[in-house]
């Protein structure tokens, strides 16, 4: 053999990894254009429904619910012939595209984008699509053939690709459904949400103008959608035209290697270094893609070969390569180089939380304003650097997200007085207990113990009478305090409660806030 390490192989199936991932992301971005262009076409159409049938009003849900005339009904017919047209290039049509003698302009105007979206998804994604994953498998297959050829230092006799069976991976449900199946959930979903967007258009009587930005976001959400079904599916066809190559050229096993950097998954942390045979590769079991943007790949496991004095790539949190013993398991490799290093598993959490630390700064921004970090790479280092201030910054998140909606909760009930942010719990020690009229008087059966405890456990206070009295509300009971007086003026227990008290108590407990 030409090399009797792992260093070649490791280095020819990252190389056919990226190829491969460069040729769906180039799809990718053709596919982004797509989508801007339908979005285009659906605003006008929107656009030329709403000159045609507003008046000073504009057009509401009513109007936009008469039939169309016999003239209106041939320029639907000639506008789905067009698009019909379009999508006969590359042998498509639209389908449930029937025309009934009497249809409204409402329905004619969400045949007029279930066509367009019909087209984007047809001929754009799903044919297009096809055609580079073809290509992808093909491309793969004899780069692999290609390599074996180099490693062994002889021409082996390969089978050709066969479309039919590439066609068949295609059309796999290797993850629960198959790309057709998952791209035309996804654009009946947003065919949903389009449709939604336009009937409260028309029921609130706004102008088509408002749904831009709103149908920009929409789009956005199914581009990613693509996105990730693409790289999915395409690290699929990527190893099932390695598993192939392997199968042709009589490779018996075959070694998982996954990423050595931060930005890997545990599922596939666990998984590097593993050694199955290929009659025995399962697609997620044992064999990648392992999950959604999965970049483990695999690498030939000859029992000839001496792989101690081999090497491997791992890369550091900038992205720079280095090497290390290819024996060496990301467990190993993360004992080594991140466990140790406080730095680099602060860097770690940072890569490996970035999404929901994005969703968790602008939530934290939206409630506490300017006291957040501005830039999400300072309140990743706030969160994983210093402990004390982000435990403070955690707790004044809590406590300003539980009164303003307390706040909002007391005014939409109509509850008294004003809500109070701090609690400022009361040690009654000092204070009169009104005994008489709490227990004789109104017969509440409550102790000043249980007053206590209604403070010290309340979820809501609220200040009345300019700040003279104080009312504790806990799930348990009622303490009203005069503080002027230094009196517990009364208390009573929560099955005594109003309605106004027990939906806060419900829409609290709902909410899960915080008992600060």
């Amino acid at each position: 053999m030409v090399q009797q390490t792992s260093d070649y192989w490791q280095k020819r199936q990252e190389q056919t990894f990226l190829s491969g991932e460069k040729t769906v992301n180039d799809y990718y971005q053709s596919l982004k254009k797509s989508f801007e262009q339908a979005n285009k076409e659906i605003q006008q159409v929107i656009y030329l429904f709403y000159a045609k049938y507003a008046d000073n009003n504009g057009v509401s849900f009513t109007k936009a619910q008469t039939l169309l005339d016999k003239q209106e009904i041939g320029e639907l017919k000639d506008f789905i012939e067009r698009v019909n047209e379009t999508m006969g290039e590359y042998d498509q049509e639209l389908t449930n595209m029937s025309i009934k003698a009497r249809i409204t302009r409402y329905e004619a105007l969400k045949k007029q984008i279930d066509a367009t979206l019909q087209k984007l998804y047809a001929v754009d994604y799903e044919h297009n699509g096809k055609s580079m994953l073809k290509e992808l498998y093909t491309n793969t297959y004899y780069q692999n053939w290609y390599s074996t050829d180099v490693y062994t230092g002889f021409h082996f006799q390969f089978a050709q690709v066969e479309p039919i069976s590439v066609e068949t991976l295609i059309n796999y449900p290797f993850n629960g459904a198959n790309y057709s199946d998952r791209l035309w959930k996804q654009k009946d979903f947003l065919q949903q949400q389009l449709n939604e967007s336009i009937t409260t258009m028309l029921v609130q009587g706004k102008n088509p103008a408002t749904l831009k930005g709103e149908f920009a976001k929409k789009f956005q959400s199914r581009e990613y959608d693509a996105y990730r079904l693409l790289h999915t599916d395409g690290s699929f066809i990527i190893e099932q035209g390695t598993l192939a190559a392997y199968k042709e050229s009589g490779v018996e096993k075959y070694q998982n290697l996954a990423t050595l950097d931060m930005k890997t998954s545990d599922m596939c942390r666990e998984i590097d270094g593993s050694i199955y045979l290929v009659a025995e590769a399962v697609t997620g079991i044992n064999y990648p893609p392992f999950h959604a943007f999965c970049r483990t790949t695999t690498t030939p496991r000859y029992e000839d070969v001496d792989y101690s004095k081999s090497t491997r790539v791992a890369r550091d949190e900038e992205g720079k390569v280095y090497k290390v013993p290819a024996d060496m398991t990301y467990k190993e490799w993360h004992d080594k180089y991140i466990g140790s290093n406080p730095e680099m598993l602060s860097a770690e959490k940072k890569t490996k939380n970035y999404t929901s630390d994005k969703k968790l700064h602008s939530k934290y921004k939206s409630i506490l304003g300017s006291d957040v970090p501005k830039s999400l790479d300072e309140f990743q280092n706030l969160k994983y650097n210093n402990t004390a201030q982000w435990e403070v910054l955690k707790d004044n998140f809590a406590k300003t997200n539980r009164f303003n909606k307390l706040v909002e909760k007391s005014a939409n009930l109509k509850i008294k007085g004003q809500v109070i942010k701090e609690l400022n719990r009361i040690d009654l020690s000092d204070f009169e207990f009104s005994d008489l009229h709490i227990n004789t008087d109104r017969k509440h059966n409550v102790t000043k113990k249980m007053a206590q405890s209604y403070i010290d456990n309340a979820i809501a206070a609220y200040s009345r009478w300019n700040g003279k009295v104080r009312v504790y509300v806990s799930e348990n009971g009622c303490s009203v305090i005069n503080l002027e007086d230094k009196k517990v003026s009364t208390a009573y227990k929560s099955i005594e409660y109003d309605e106004k008290f027990k939906k806060l108590l419900e829409v609290m407990s709902n909410d899960k806030m915080s008992n600060n």
